[in-house]
């Protein structure tokens, strides 16, 4: 009788579908390598405001007549938090188009929201180089919004990354 109870206590602490978890463990701890972030390249128009200001993260805001660029670099992986960080919304909220650029993903979007005296319209343009999330976002009330349309779409034609040890001043 003793046998059969430590049988059916054994059965009940084992568990039903018990798995077994493995982990690799290697000799040497190889820490992974990051790769260098690249400079995100970006023509403002000639009557913006040299940056206007600048995070510690090297995101960057310019003030232009009637409109506002904004910057920044983000860690690559996460798009829901790159774009809800660039925007305010989720992933599900907007109409993302996705293409490519060079050996990048590009994405781009435009949203609305509320804001002092009027909607705001918000268009953004995200690279990812697989390392990071470079993105370029551009706002305007939305009545000077259509009239900016050609001047936004000049700006995002021109955003590109070049690699961080390239000299601007020079050129290589």
């Amino acid at each position: 009788m003793k046998k059969c109870w430590i049988i059916i206590a054994a059965l009940l602490l084992s568990g039903c579908g018990a798995q077994e978890t493995w982990e690799t463990v290697a000799d040497v701890y190889v820490q992974p390598v990051s790769a260098d972030m690249q400079q995100l390249l970006v023509d403002v128009p000639q009557d913006a405001h040299a940056e206007a200001m600048q995070n510690d993260t090297g995101g960057k805001l310019y003030l232009c007549d009637g409109f506002t660029v904004s910057v920044q670099t983000l860690e690559s992986g996460d798009l829901e938090k790159t774009l809800r960080t660039v925007t305010g919304y989720s992933r599900e909220a907007l109409t993302l188009i996705q293409t490519q650029q060079e050996d990048m993903k590009r994405y781009e979007c435009v949203w609305t929201a509320a804001g002092e005296g009027e909607t705001q319209v918000g268009r953004t343009c995200v690279l990812d180089d697989g390392n990071y999330h470079y993105a370029v976002t551009v706002m305007a009330g939305e009545s000077q919004s259509g009239a900016l349309a050609q001047t936004w779409q000049t700006i995002f034609d021109s955003v590109r990354l070049v690699g961080a040890d390239v000299d601007l001043n020079t050129g290589s």
